[in-house]
């Protein structure tokens, strides 16, 4: 039976999101096709592991393809290996020396592997049709004609963010940072969505991103969008919160039990 489509898309995730010093790229690959397939686990827990921590407003939207690396159950031994011979085939291609420099900004990995993963069938049925670049950079001119920084962007109909992509650079090019926009989208399609995300962060959108998976054609999804996004910006708050707090306490303790440990020697001593 062969893997869902998130396995292989959340490996090249996981590389896209390593950003290699200057003139290391080939190297950094190396070392990435050296590891075992335990160290290779470890490696990509690490990258989605580190993208939950710096973005937990994109969590909900990038879980299908962190739930593999991050969930309750750990991946059995075959899917690993086979997400390891799916990296060693992305590095070969050369994926770090795209995803690994500032040319990340320029493409979107994602969606014509996306539409490569999925069978025709499943593809007219979900109505899923990739938008090449070109045609992207197009409708992008348009949609950003005379926009100001925090204004907003809205796609209904995102699916790995290829118009958004298109937008972020049109902006560049007239002298707005795309981080200084407001971006609110949504698909039915979840996995594509949980592409955005990541490509969201690659493609430098800023902190101010929301994005839900959903009808929109019959759903208040704006509205959602942005709750969902409060709501776990708000969670993570609290965690970090309570986090900090045991660091603390965990201190305070170790401190106590030092000094006391240090007062029964002079005890004994004396």
């Amino acid at each position: 039976m062969p893997a869902p489509p998130q396995i292989p898309l959340s490996v090249v995730a996981a590389l896209a999101l390593i950003t290699p010093p200057s003139g290391e790229l080939s190297a950094t690959a190396d070392l990435i096709t050296e590891l075992d397939t335990e160290r290779f686990y470890g490696m990509v827990r690490l990258q989605w592991t580190i993208f939950v921590r710096a973005r937990p407003d994109l969590l909900p939207a990038a879980w299908p393809l962190l739930q593999p690396w991050l969930g309750a159950d750990r991946p059995d031994q075959a899917m690993i290996v086979a997400a390891r011979r799916v990296a060693h085939a992305a590095l070969d291609a050369g994926q770090l020396h795209l995803t690994g420099t500032p040319r990340r900004r320029d493409t979107d990995v994602f969606g014509p592997l996306l539409v490569a993963l999925r069978a025709d069938g499943a593809r007219v049925t979900a109505g899923q049709f990739y938008t090449p670049g070109p045609i992207a950079d197009v409708l992008a001119a348009g949609l950003t004609t005379c926009a100001q920084p925090g204004q907003t962007v809205i796609d209904p109909a995102i699916g790995t963010g290829g118009l958004f992509r298109a937008a972020a650079q049109t902006l560049r090019a007239g002298g707005i940072d795309p981080a200084s926009m407001v971006w609110i989208d949504a698909d039915i399609d979840a996995v594509a969505v949980a592409c955005a995300a990541v490509n969201a962060v690659l493609w430098e959108l800023g902190p101010t991103v929301a994005l839900v998976v959903g009808d929109t054609l019959t759903d208040d999804w704006q509205t959602v969008a942005i709750a969902q996004r409060r709501e776990i910006l708000q969670i993570a708050d609290r965690l970090h919160g309570a986090a900090f707090a045991a660091d603390v306490l965990g201190t305070v303790a170790r401190l106590v039990d030092a000094a006391s440990t240090a007062r029964a020697g002079r005890a004994r001593r004396t």
